[in-house]
C-alpha cells in the first residue's frame, strides 16, 4: 500500500470490498477510521485497512471472544460499558447488579475478565473478589476492582489496595477516572490493542 490514508470509496475500489461493508466496519468498531468533515466520510489509515482485510469480521468466531463480566449495581453504567466493549467483535459482555448474582454468573460464564464495583448492595467488591477467586473455573480470570469513592475507601482502609492485590485483583482504580480510562485498562489487561480511536471535530483538543 503506497497511500497512507484512504477514503471509503478509494478503499472499496482498490481492494474489491463494498463501500457499505467498510463503513459498517468503522461504525461497529471493527475497523478504525476518523470522520473527515471536508469530504463527509471516513478516512482510514493504510495499516488499519490492511489488518481489516487480513483478518476481517467473519474470521472472529464466538469461541475466540474474550468474555467479560461486569458486577455493578449502576445499571446505566454497566450498559454503557457493555455497549462500548461489544463494539469490538472480540468481546462478549454480561453484567450482574448484585454480588451474589455476579458470583453465580462467574461460575457459569467463566469470564476472562471481571470488572467489580467496590460498593455493592449486598457486600463489597473485596468479598465478591474473594468468592470468585474461590471458584475453580475463575482461577485464571483477570479482575479489576473500581470505586466511585476510591479516596474515602483507601482512607478508611489504608491497606485496601494491598489486600485486594493479595486476593487476586489485577487493578484497583477510581470510577471517576471515566469510561475511557476503564476501557483502555480492559484492553491493556487482555493484552489487546484497541481498534477504535476517538473521532474528533477539527480543532478539538487531543484527549
Amino acid at each position: 500500500m503506497e497511500k497512507k490514508l484512504y477514503t471509503v470509496s478509494e478503499a472499496a475500489r482498490a481492494f474489491g470490498r463494498s463501500e457499505e461493508e467498510i463503513r459498517e466496519a468503522v461504525r461497529s468498531g471493527i475497523l478504525a477510521g476518523e470522520i473527515s468533515h471536508n469530504i463527509g466520510d471516513y478516512l482510514i489509515r493504510a495499516e488499519d485497512l490492511a489488518g481489516f482485510l487480513k483478518f476481517g469480521r467473519t474470521e472472529i468466531k464466538q469461541q475466540e471472544r474474550f468474555k467479560i463480566l461486569i458486577i455493578d449495581d449502576e445499571v446505566n453504567f454497566s450498559n454503557v460499558v457493555k455497549l462500548e466493549l461489544e463494539r469490538d467483535p472480540r468481546m462478549t459482555v454480561k453484567y450482574a447488579s448484585w454480588g451474589r448474582d455476579g458470583i453465580r454468573t462467574a461460575a457459569e460464564f467463566k469470564p476472562d475478565l471481571c470488572l467489580i464495583d467496590f460498593m455493592l448492595p449486598d457486600g463489597t467488591g473485596e468479598e465478591v473478589l474473594q468468592s470468585i477467586r474461590g471458584l475453580q473455573s475463575s482461577r485464571a480470570t483477570k479482575v479489576v476492582v473500581y470505586s466511585a469513592h476510591t479516596r474515602e475507601a483507601v482512607a478508611q482502609s489504608p491497606d485496601l489496595e494491598e489486600r485486594l492485590r493479595k486476593l487476586g485483583s489485577d487493578e484497583f482504580m477510581s470510577k471517576s477516572s471515566g469510561l475511557r480510562a476503564l476501557i483502555i485498562k480492559v484492553y491493556a489487561i487482555l493484552g489487546l490493542q484497541t481498534n477504535t480511536r476517538v473521532v474528533r471535530k477539527p480543532g478539538a483538543p487531543t484527549p
